[in-house]
């Protein structure tokens, strides 16, 4: 048996950053997703665990392309929705002319699909907000392989979505548990988060992609196009701009870049001829000219100013510190 588990897609989102980005963003999430099932039709089904899309931007014209993808996948599909997708008289509309292999949970009480020797149980959002809990008095049929999809919380404190406790929920039974809404790639025993299908900011630095199952194994694929990159650098680590723009470009990755570079100088140095030769599909370049005012004497050793340091080092009063400021722009700004 063979089969793959993603989920928190977010096809349609509405980016926070600029409209170019978003639309890149947004344009690559798709081609993303539309890769998953193309490179997968060799499976025998797939398990969507919620969040697929964003409900409030998804339009009659995203829910036919995205029912095309799934005709063209052939298999069968078991889907969830989520906190972003849930399923209510709004999409129920749009989801009513679905494709055949796409089979919806669509009550937030769990049900059950039957596939040969394969149960799927599931449970859907009817709302933004879960309140129910979920029934760990559930009996499983052991000549069955049983497949819970949810799109939950693992968490110790209650939350607005539908917390689940990972010692019970193990010990239900299942043989596997495909969960969704953290965007991270996570286990506990057989429960088991594929992360989000691509990254949606600079906070998202880990893998993203989807999990494959084949006879027992499991293996997280990064599929993921877009990669989020964050430097934080000194100039005076580098011999001037070119050492510094090559260093970056060959710390970037093979996929498509989204490059946030925060550089620290003491010079004037010129961001736009930076960020032109930068080897990304997007690049923010900010200059930071400030000086560390602490320790500063360390770039100045037997001068004035070290000296001055010195001088009220060991002192930790509040007039001390002031002196301390108000010494060091004294010092900067003299000519001698």
């Amino acid at each position: 048996m063979r089969f793959i588990h993603l989920a928190d897609a977010h096809l349609a989102d509405n980016s926070t950053f600029s409209d170019d980005l978003g639309s890149f963003i947004r344009k690559n999430t798709w081609q993303s997703f539309e890769n998953i099932f193309a490179t997968n039709k060799d499976v025998d089904f797939a398990l969507i665990a919620g969040d697929l899309f964003e409900r409030s931007y998804f339009s009659s014209k995203d829910f036919a392309r995205l029912f095309t993808i799934f005709e063209e996948f052939g298999k069968d599909i078991y889907y969830v929705t989520g906190n972003h997708d849930y399923f209510d008289s709004y999409n129920k509309i749009f989801l009513g002319q679905k494709p055949n292999n796409l089979h919806i949970f669509t009550s937030e009480k769990l049900s059950m699909f039957e596939n040969e020797r394969v149960r799927i149980y599931g449970l859907s959002y009817t709302d933004r907000i879960y309140a129910g809990d979920f029934p760990y008095d559930i009996s499983l049929d052991r000549d069955y392989y049983n497949i819970l999809l949810a799109h939950g919380d693992i968490s110790d404190s209650p939350t607005n979505y539908l917390d689940l406790d990972k010692d019970k929920l193990s010990q239900v039974g299942f043989d596997y548990v495909g969960l969704g809404h953290i965007h991270k790639a996570r286990s506990y025993k057989n429960i088991h988060y594929p992360s989000s299908i691509e990254p949606r900011s600079f906070a998202d630095t880990e893998n993203f992609g989807y999990i494959l199952y084949d006879n027992g194994k499991l293996s997280h694929i990064n599929s993921n196009l877009m990669e989020f990159k964050t430097f934080d650098l000194s100039y005076d680590d580098f011999a001037d701009e070119n050492a510094l723009i090559e260093y970056v470009n060959q710390n970037l990755s093979t996929k498509k870049n989204i490059l946030r570079l925060n550089i620290r100088s003491r010079d004037s140095i010129n961001s736009k001829n930076i960020q032109n030769q930068l080897r990304a599909d997007f690049s923010y370049v900010s200059i930071d000219q400030s000086l560390d005012m602490e320790n500063l004497s360390r770039l100045y050793p037997n001068t004035l100013l070290s000296k001055f340091e010195e001088s009220l080092m060991d002192k930790n009063d509040e007039i001390s510190k002031l002196a301390l400021k108000l010494g060091y722009d004294a010092i900067l700004r003299s000519k001698k």
